[in-house]
């Protein structure tokens, strides 16, 4: 786990830029350990059956 900071619109921008992803959103959650993690909401463009996995594989590898 990469305890990076990275700013919202940063991870937004990222997850937008994939082909199957034609909206996303993140916001800061509390996190006991690390004070906050980035949640993402992401709308799947449609037909596809990407998954949270490959989604967060994704953005890992930028």
């Amino acid at each position: 786990n990469c305890s990076c900071q990275v700013a919202p619109a940063e991870l937004e921008s990222v997850l937008l830029s994939h082909p199957l992803i034609v909206d996303a959103a993140v916001i800061p959650v509390e996190d006991e350990e690390t004070g906050q993690i980035p949640m993402a909401y992401v709308v799947r463009a449609a037909g596809s059956e990407l998954s949270e996995d490959q989604v967060i594989q994704f953005v890992a590898g930028q």
